[in-house]
């Protein structure tokens, strides 16, 4: 494949992805501009934590299979039935154990019964997401993102007809959170048919030596998704039950509420350097076996470019925070917008991790990344820990930042180390 093909290719899956999520956005905006308005923050506060428990173990049903399945798919695509038809038998029972185990582990927290209801219900959605993150690894491996993408806005197009119904019909705001749970499937539906489409048939065969290969490669990246995670996700459970400084005038579920709406902000503005590096991390896996200079000019025209476009969102984020939380929440949510504008200062931070963290992973060394990841996690939760109780959400903005920079600078040690010893010749 040329280089200029290959830019193509990359540049048309990125923007695949970004379509697909612009219109999901847009679809998921309409929703909290429905929840914030109708019910107020307290609720969506509640409806935040719907969403955030099963957000906090996707991971945990992936734990970096896609990136070991790809990177052997991509080799070898005779591999891909076998595969794909075992890595949807690993998560679906991942998926079952795992919701059980969480939905004992949402009595000991001190909610509402409604709101473990709410809970309840939306931990389906590990198992939607464990099935749509399980087709990418096919459309990934053949850079076919087109497809994932239809599937993905057929089921959200789905989504948007239920918000739009039941909103009207005014239910409680746990059917607004199972509304994700029915789209999910709808797009597993979609996107099964495409993989078959591209040639697939999945083997529904329990073959030992595949799980044994796919679950042990994939440790040491499953646990860094784990941990990454707790980063991102740790702080909205915390403010759920840690006190609420009086200066805030709010309860925990408004606290929830009004850190939630400016991190989803926050979260959109992260999906270019993962979109862009799912689209670059099969072309890298190439690179390797072409020599280093390939790979390291791949990796420097991808930091290049992430890092530019990270300076460019956080400088017009800063500037339009407030008009994005008044669209989004209105008077009510006046609070979110430093905690916005903080979280979009550290962008170009992320920006530059990724990279990092897919090359290390190129490169056959990712039993590193747990250890740069615990260390980040743990220090993360302590920090939150220590000060949501005196300056809540401002604080966990800041953390957030702190916990990915003590990452980045883990990161260059490692990849620094392993390129010496990997090109030492």
């Amino acid at each position: 494949m040329s280089l200029s093909v290959t830019h193509k290719k990359i540049a048309a899956n990125t923007i695949y992805q970004l379509i697909g999520k612009v219109i999901s956005l847009s679809i998921t905006v309409l929703a909290t501009v429905i929840v914030t308005r109708t019910y107020g923050r307290e609720i969506y506060g509640q409806f935040s934590l719907m969403q955030a428990w099963p957000a906090l173990f996707f991971v945990i049903v992936d734990f970096g299979i896609n990136a070991i399945a790809t990177r052997e798919i991509s080799k070898d695509w005779s591999k891909a039935g076998k595969y794909f038809g075992n890595i949807l038998l690993i998560r679906v029972i991942f998926s079952i154990v795992l919701m059980a185990v969480l939905f004992a582990a949402s009595r000991l927290f001190p909610y509402s019964q409604a709101l473990k209801t709410g809970i309840t219900l939306s931990l389906l959605l590990i198992l939607t997401q464990a099935l749509f993150t399980s087709t990418n690894i096919i459309f990934q491996a053949k850079l076919r993102y087109d497809l994932s993408t239809i599937g993905y806005l057929a089921g959200y197009a789905l989504i948007l007809v239920l918000i739009y119904f039941l909103s009207q019909a005014k239910v409680d705001v746990m059917w607004i959170s199972f509304s994700y749970v029915v789209g999910g499937f709808v797009t597993f539906v979609v996107n099964y048919f495409f993989v078959r489409s591209l040639g697939v048939r999945p083997e529904f065969v329990i073959d030992r030596h595949v799980w044994a290969y796919l679950l042990t490669s994939s440790l040491p990246l499953g646990l860094m998704f784990v941990f990454s995670q707790i980063n991102f996700k740790a702080d909205s459970l915390l403010l759920s039950v840690l006190p609420v400084p009086s200066f805030l005038n709010a309860s925990n579920n408004e606290a929830v509420g009004l850190y939630a709406l400016p991190y989803k902000i926050f979260e959109v503005a992260l999906v270019m350097p993962t979109f862009f590096m799912n689209s670059v991390y099969p072309v890298m896996v190439v690179n390797m076996s072409e020599g280093k200079e390939k790979l390291k000019k791949t990796l420097i025209q991808s930091l290049k470019f992430l890092v530019a476009a990270a300076l460019v969102f956080s400088v017009l984020g800063y500037i339009f925070s407030p008009l994005a939380v008044s669209i989004l929440g209105g008077s009510e949510f006046e609070a979110s917008i430093p905690v916005l504008r903080i979280l979009l200062s550290g962008l170009v931070l992320y920006s530059v991790t990724q990279p990092l963290a897919w090359v290390i992973v190129t490169m056959g060394y990712q039993k590193y990344l747990p250890g740069i990841y615990l260390v980040s996690g743990v220090f993360n939760v302590t920090m939150n820990y220590i000060f949501i109780p005196a300056y809540s959400f401002y604080m966990s903005a800041v953390i957030t930042h702190l916990s990915e920079l003590l990452i980045l600078i883990l990161l260059i040690i490692t990849v620094r180390k392993i390129w010496r010893k990997t090109y030492a010749a």
